[in-house]
């Protein structure tokens, strides 16, 4: 099982330096492997194509392609609580929030995918296996 962040998710459908080996490296998984994210990252895909100047009328149809075959955990008040209850003082509210997603499944979790430097360095420190393909 394999956890990926909004920033992650993003380089499939908008162009980045490490989008090719994103890819690449997903197109190299097992086709068995699941993948899962945040609902949290619906949102923050959308707000960030419709910042990007997006057309708001193409804005669901590759916010659907960048979650595309990954399996959304649900924002819930248990999510929200493991959330607040982080003791990791850099750790903004919406990295919180992808951790305390992920954290039911840490068990099981053969990867955290994430670019974003802070989420990884406090995910590091929570215990997660923190990937970024390049």
């Amino acid at each position: 099982m394999i956890y990926l962040d909004s920033c992650a998710l993003l380089k499939f459908i908008k162009p980045e330096a490490e989008s090719a080996a994103l890819r690449k490296w997903r197109e190299s998984l097992p086709g068995d492997t699941e993948l899962i994210t945040s609902e949290l990252a619906r949102l923050e895909i959308t707000r960030t194509l419709l910042r990007a100047g997006v057309d708001h009328q193409q804005v669901p149809y590759f916010a659907a392609q960048a979650i595309r075959g990954i399996y959304l955990v649900d924002l819930t008040t248990t999510v929200l609580a493991r959330a607040m209850a982080y003791r990791t003082p850099r750790l903004g509210s919406l990295d919180a929030i992808h951790l305390a997603s992920a954290e039911p499944f840490r068990p099981d979790l053969a990867e955290f995918i994430t670019y974003d430097r802070e989420l990884a360095g406090a995910a590091e420190e929570l215990g997660y296996p923190v990937t970024a393909p390049v």
